[in-house]
């Protein structure tokens, strides 16, 4: 069904229904009562109407918020403002200083917000507080520095320990250092947290204002106490001055004190490695002067030539004695020098030579005598034959002769050679022991010069790797002197620096005084503000609140969360009207009239438009012909569909209609006691097999068009007996005697009845109540429908109250229009009339 769909106003006839339907039926209808100019969102009057709602809860924040603020701030003791001056001016360049020539043309915005900021710092307000001595009063502020609570409990109670208190300031007694600056008093916990209490305190009422167009800053104070917020003023002025001054000299107080260090260290360092150096130099008995170093590498090298010396005459002497070894194995000991050179033999030699000289003179003295013979017998030889006796006695005796030097010379011979081996074999042997004992002998020294060697070169070495190391100490030592002769004199230059910088670039231009009257607090003004907020405040809340209600207010939500169209407004009784339902007659069966018959008790009541109102919707609803089996329903317990449907059915009925109520509220039936009904026989008794209709149907008297049928006796199984070929065939049955069959049925979220009878009648109308129905519930219930394929015609919204928007068009104006406007009390009512013609037909 399309959401656009407007509903038109009530035809005079049921002709008129008839042309209106053959000539335009709208497919479907939207809000009935909408205004365009809510279609965008929130009207003004919509949001005054929200405000409205809640006014008791904002008005009532606003009176207690309101209230609390002015209580405590009539509480709270006047408040006095002590200012001083300050001149703060860029820091001038050292005129000394060549590298720090600044030609400034105008001011360091940096440095005056630096400035500025350095004033409000809570370390500096502190430092005012400890100077000062206020810790030491433990209520300083009275109840300034406590909490709103507390303060409320004090407004309440009475402030007793205020009322003897003094403005003085305590006695200060501080006590300068050796150095001549005031040393800090050492402060107990709960002095540490009274400090910095207090220091709060001032710093929350501290201003820094600079002057426009000028280098002064002012420093405001504000405090209950005059003299404090003078004396803190000025201290704070001082102490500003004081630690920037302290600040612009840090870094060459920072300097010197590193030079200070620095110095103190390195002689330190210097002392510690000269004792090093000592200590080291007696421990490897190395001399303290530099010509001792001389000395040892002299003697060192006289041991190494004495070392190389035996060296070599012990490889000589090796050399010789292997040579004389081999040739005395080769036989060739006598060609050796050191063997043929040798005493001993030497001595044979001698010896042997000799006896040699000796058998050649022997030799010879024998061969002269041969010689002789044989010049005898050769002079014989001329006198005698060879056979001659004395020729053969003189070759006899040649021959002797002969052979006695030939024997002479063989045994002699060899007796000289045999000496001469046994000579030759002991002077070979004697050599060869004296160069094996110069051997030995070489070699000893030898081993004696490499030893002494040896010890001397270790010693040496030790001494020169310590030589190395104290030569690096002794380097160390003399760069360290370097450098603290430059740090002492760099020490010297900047304490000439530091007397002659004294920063002067801010000044005290005006000391605080003392303030006699008071500036605030302004109550006044807060009390305002403490209204507006809260008012405010209630206003966000009423807000809030309305986000995060759930209900249906407007028809507004029913168009915008359900897409649905709402057939009709029924508006909430007013007191008027409860006053007159109250005195109304009783029905035909005694009972009183109750609000569900409405549209009959009361027709001129905005209730009984609304309901006409939805009869013109429903007439409207579908395209083609009216529908005939409507299903009342909602999606919550008292919500108003059993009042919507009596009164639907009631205003078909009255616009001369066939209608047929059937209450299908098996679980909880009620229509029978609006019409005042037995309920012994209904619906149930019909569905659970009897046939007979004529004491199931019953007719109102006040109304005949208008037939009931009551739920009958609540059965065990509602949804069964609902969901029957019984209940079908009854839908069926009555839609072919009656124009209208409406259906009063259970709550469709709490039970499954209102589901079956959507998918056997022509639509359902969905009925809500403002401020109570959830949009939740019913977006449910809708896609609940939407899924068994029912059709929904729109929505019924009870309980408009007064302050809605849709109430105004059946609000108390619609009823003043009928009884308290200027009518013409000459013209009768029809009733009357009908009456009157009664009364005279009978006479």
């Amino acid at each position: 069904m399309d959401n656009d769909q407007r509903l038109t106003p009530l035809p005079h006839s049921v002709a008129d229904i008839q042309t209106t339907h053959h000539q335009s039926v709208p497919s479907a209808y939207s809000v009935y009562y909408d205004d365009e100019s809510l279609e965008g969102g929130r009207s003004i009057r919509q949001y005054f109407n929200v405000v409205y709602k809640r006014l008791p809860i904002i008005l009532a924040i606003s009176l207690i918020v309101t209230s609390a603020v002015a209580l405590y701030m009539y509480k709270q003791p006047p408040q006095y403002v002590a200012s001083a001056q300050l001149i703060i001016e860029q820091p001038k360049p050292k005129v000394t200083d060549k590298d720090s020539i600044n030609i400034n043309f105008g001011g360091d915005a940096n440095y005056t917000n630096t400035q500025l900021q350095l004033l409000r710092s809570p370390e500096l307000m502190k430092d005012v507080v400890i100077d000062l001595g206020l810790y030491r009063n433990p209520d300083l502020f009275g109840t300034d520095s406590r909490g709103f609570l507390s303060g409320l409990r004090t407004l309440i109670s009475g402030d007793k320990s205020s009322a003897g208190k003094s403005n003085t300031l305590p006695v200060v007694d501080e006590l300068p250092s050796s150095t001549g600056e005031v040393s800090k008093p050492v402060l107990t916990p709960e002095e540490e947290n009274r400090a910095n209490s207090y220091s709060a305190t001032l710093n929350t009422h501290l201003s820094v204002d600079p002057v426009e167009r000028t280098n002064i800053v002012a420093i405001s104070i504000q405090s209950e106490n005059p003299e404090v917020a003078a004396k803190a003023a000025n201290k704070l002025a001082e102490l500003f001055k004081k630690q920037d001054a302290e600040r612009q000299t840090a870094g060459a107080r920072q300097a010197y004190e590193d030079l200070k260090r620095s110095i103190a260290a390195l002689t330190e360092t210097i002392n510690t490695d000269e004792a090093q150096l000592i200590g080291a130099l007696r421990e490897y008995n190395l001399p303290l002067q530099d010509k001792g170093m001389d000395l040892n590498a002299t003697r060192l090298q006289g041991l190494s030539e004495s070392w190389m010396k035996a060296l070599e005459n012990r490889r000589q002497l090796e050399a010789r004695y292997n040579a004389a070894l081999q040739a005395n194995n080769r036989g060739d000991a006598i060609n050796i020098p050191d063997i043929a050179d040798s005493k001993i033999f030497q001595d044979a030699v001698r010896i042997n030579r000799e006896r040699r000289a000796k058998l050649q003179d022997d030799i010879r003295t024998l061969e002269k005598q041969i010689q002789d013979l044989k010049a005898q017998k050769e002079a014989n030889s001329t006198k005698w034959m060879e056979e001659h006796p004395e020729m053969k006695k003189l070759t006899a005796q040649i021959g002797a002769l002969e052979h006695n030097v030939e024997a002479m010379k063989t045994e002699n011979a060899k007796l000289i050679d045999d000496e001469q081996k046994k000579t030759e074999k002991s002077a070979v042997s004697s050599a060869l022991t004296s160069l094996k004992s110069q051997l030995e002998a070489a070699r000893t020294q030898e081993a004696q010069s490499k030893s002494a060697y040896d010890q001397e070169a270790a010693s040496a070495n030790i001494q020169g790797q310590a030589m190395t190391r104290l030569t690096t100490l002794k380097r160390q030592i003399d760069t360290n002197r370097t450098l603290l002769d430059t740090y002492t004199q760099r020490q010297k230059e900047q304490e000439l620096a530091m007397a002659s910088d004294a920063p002067n670039n801010i000044q005290l231009s005006a000391s605080a005084v003392t303030p006699t009257s008071p500036v605030g607090p302004a109550r006044n003004r807060n009390i305002f503000i403490a209204f507006l907020v809260s008012f405010a405040a209630g206003i966000g809340l009423a807000f809030l609140l309305d986000y995060l209600d759930d209900s249906v207010k407007s028809s507004d939500d029913i168009g915008r969360h359900l897409g649905l169209p709402t057939l009709a407004l029924i508006p909430h009784h007013l007191p008027v009207q409860r006053k007159m339902l109250a005195l109304a007659p009783a029905n035909g069966n005694g009972n009183t009239a109750l609000t569900p018959l409405i549209a009959m008790q009361e027709k001129n009541s905005p209730m009984a438009e609304a309901y006409r109102h939805l009869r013109t919707s429903l007439l409207f609803s579908s395209a083609g012909k009216p529908p005939k089996t409507i299903l009342v329903t909602s999606s919550q317990p008292a919500e108003g569909k059993t009042t919507t449907a009596i009164n639907t059915a009631v205003t078909l009925a009255q616009a001369d209609a066939d209608v047929v109520i059937i209450d299908c509220d098996l679980r909880r039936p009620r229509v029978h006691s609006y019409f005042g009904m037995d309920n012994s026989q209904g619906l149930t008794n019909y569905l659970s097999g009897e046939r007979d209709t004529e004491n199931m149907i019953k007719t109102y008297p006040d109304l005949p068009r208008l037939k009931v049928i009551t739920s009958g006796p609540i059965p065990p199984n509602p949804a069964e007996l609902l969901s029957s070929n019984e209940m079908k065939n009854l839908l069926q049955y009555l839609s072919g005697r009656y124009r209208h069959v409406i259906i009063d049925s259970p709550p469709a979220i709490s039970f499954t009845d209102a589901a079956i009878l959507s998918t056997i009648v022509d639509g359902v109308v969905l009925v809500a109540m403002a401020n109570k129905s959830s949009i939740h519930l019913m977006r449910r219930f809708k896609q609940r429908l939407g899924a068994i394929g029912a059709r929904i015609y729109g929505v019924v919204l009870n309980g408009i109250k007064s302050g809605s928007v849709e109430y105004e068009y059946y609000g108390a104006g619609y009823y003043d229009y009928y009884k308290h406007g200027d009518a013409d009390l000459s013209t009768p009512v029809m009733e009357e009339v009908e009456t009157v013609h009664t009364t005279n037909g009978q006479n």
